[in-house]
């Protein structure tokens, strides 16, 4: 007689459970990582329109923060220059006479309002601390000679009254004077000295 016992058949394992189905051929796993997926490109979209928000507000403040502190540095160049003048019943001797003609703050009226031009000139300015590289502040240019920048990185540009009338002509409308010894201007966020709208001026300033 023969052992069946060595015969029989080890039990088989259960089978696995099926996979749920969606009806469609997609699996419970590709879904999720369709809407993963799809959340991830949302946020993506949201943050980028948000920057594109963000970023022109951000040049916004900026712009203002540097006009404020170019009408503070105006201030000062525009009290030095009359403190000048009330000191020696004159305007700085830069040989100009057309008062229509620009004066870019550099050179010889830095060095005279500065006490910097003889040894016994007496100093009435002292330049604005740098608030970024290379802008509002004073710098020496490749020929070796002061430039005042504002904070935008521009020159001042200034016009004065050296026919001693009290008045000078306006610059940024023809046919009209201005009564000061001195005007002073920015040329402003756009860098444009022609376009007046964000030009910082020291007429009317306390208005601006």
């Amino acid at each position: 007689m023969s052992d069946t016992s060595s015969s029989t058949p080890p039990p088989l394992s259960p089978a696995p459970p099926p996979v749920p189905s969606t009806g469609k051929g997609m699996s419970i796993g590709c879904i999720i990582g369709l809407v993963v997926g799809v959340v991830g490109l949302l946020v993506l979209i949201i943050v980028a329109v948000l920057a594109s928000l963000a970023i022109p507000a951000f040049q916004r403040v900026k712009a203002k923060a540097s006009s404020a502190q170019t009408k503070v540095a105006i201030m000062d160049l525009e009290v030095a220059i009359t403190a000048y003048q009330a000191q020696y019943n004159k305007l700085p001797d830069l040989a100009e006479t057309d008062e229509k003609k620009i004066v870019e703050s550099r050179g010889l009226l830095l060095k005279i309002i500065m006490g910097r031009h003889t040894p016994n000139d007496f100093g009435f300015y002292e330049p604005p601390p740098a608030y970024t590289t290379g802008k509002g502040r004073l710098i020496t240019n490749d020929a070796g000679e002061f430039e005042l920048l504002d904070p935008f990185g521009k020159m001042y540009h200034l016009h004065f009254d050296w026919d001693g009338d009290g008045s000078i002509p306006n610059p940024e409308h023809p046919g009209a004077t201005i009564p000061a010894p001195v005007i002073i201007y920015s040329a402003g966020p756009d860098l444009a000295y022609d376009t007046w709208d964000d030009n910082v001026k020291s007429w009317g300033l306390l208005e601006q």
